[in-house]
């Protein structure tokens, strides 16, 4: 089962915030300001939660914070 805690914790680590400062709404630009960073942090969470999902059009819907959480809970169930 997917962890959503753990991958917020994650994410506040990767960017140096507490975990309280992550909000669903918040945009991921303003999380991690750099797109390379950006891309960092998503293969870094990729490896850490053993998901494989990053293609363009995941990508490209992923604007906040929520966005990134439910593409890893609807492929977390969708593995095998």
């Amino acid at each position: 089962m997917f962890d959503q805690d753990k991958l917020k914790e994650k994410i506040a680590e990767f960017i140096k915030k507490p975990v309280s400062f992550l909000k669903e709404e918040t945009a991921l630009t303003d999380l991690v300001a750099e797109s390379f960073a950006l891309i960092e942090m998503l293969i870094e969470l990729q490896e850490e939660f053993e998901v494989r999902f990053f293609v363009q059009e995941d990508l490209r819907s992923i604007k906040t914070l929520g966005d990134l959480i439910r593409l890893f809970e609807s492929h977390a169930t969708a593995s095998p």
